[in-house]
């Protein structure tokens, strides 16, 4: 399955993002911003097997297994905009605990609860 990556990148990242999100990537380097926009939500974040919730969850466990702080706090936003739970986050970063490390896991949970905070229940998926 493929369609627009703005189109997917906005339910990911949240439709107010996506022009600022592209702006960035362009000024950093127009290819990477093609990238990013064509394979990763074009094609891999637009397919079928995985619901979004999964994907996004996934995404959260090897963000914070890698200690991308940045990345991560974008992605525990946007698995709760595709309905899972604070709850359901906190789970998935026990979890990298167990295979990435307490002190990963540590990071993972200060910027969850950093980049949730003035987050909205409109924001989140139900």
């Amino acid at each position: 399955m493929t369609e627009p990556g703005a189109d997917v990148m906005a339910r990911f990242v949240g439709p107010e993002n996506v022009d600022s999100g592209r702006e960035y990537l362009e000024a950093l380097d127009p290819e990477l911003h093609r990238y990013i926009m064509d394979f990763v939500y074009g094609e891999v974040y637009a397919g079928d097997a995985l619901d979004p919730k999964t994907r996004a969850l996934c995404t959260v466990a090897m963000l914070a297994t890698l200690g991308q702080q940045l990345q991560l706090g974008v992605y525990v936003r946007a698995a709760r905009r595709q309905g899972a739970s604070e709850e359901e986050v906190r789970e998935v970063l026990r979890q990298v605990a167990v295979y990435a490390g307490f002190p990963n896991a540590w990071n993972a949970l200060a910027t969850m609860k950093k980049s949730l905070e003035g987050f909205t229940a409109d924001q989140a998926g139900a």
